[in-house]
């Protein structure tokens, strides 16, 4: 069976029902700068954040890790190993619900030149202001 994605209507659903799997990715460059993306819908609408995603039913965690690579950032993992580096509970961080956080960090200092960085997808020195609060939590956590 191959994994697909929910209605957001039933993704709606879904999060009002039960706890959901985020996958959250700590991406570094060589020279250990952080990658974040800015949201540009709601909930969080112009915070930046970690790239992630929901794990999709039928889809394994190395999998996830993979597609939201390419659908966020526009460029292949290439095989790299992710290490796991955290297991994270948001009860009520987020709007739409109770949230599991997922973390693999990868240092990617090749894949870094193939990302697409741009407005919305940028490599930070320093993280930047505007977070979505659980997430700086996370990397407040992580030692960022």
């Amino acid at each position: 069976m191959k994994p697909q994605k929910l209605s957001y209507e039933d993704f709606l659903e879904s999060l009002r029902l039960a706890p959901r799997l985020s996958v959250e990715l700590v991406i570094e460059d060589g020279e250990g700068h952080l990658l974040l993306t800015k949201r540009t819908r709601s909930p969080f609408e112009n915070h930046w954040h970690l790239p992630g995603g929901f794990l999709l039913k039928g889809e394994r965690l190395a999998e996830c890790c993979v597609r939201i690579v390419k659908e966020e950032l526009g460029a292949d993992l290439d095989n790299l190993e992710g290490e796991v580096v955290g297991f994270f509970e948001t009860p009520d961080g987020d709007p739409r619900g109770h949230l599991l956080h997922y973390v693999v960090k990868y240092k990617v200092g090749d894949i870094a030149r193939k990302i697409n960085t741009g407005p919305e997808v940028k490599f930070f020195d320093c993280l930047p202001e505007k977070i979505i609060p659980y997430q700086q939590r996370i990397l407040d956590e992580l030692g960022y």
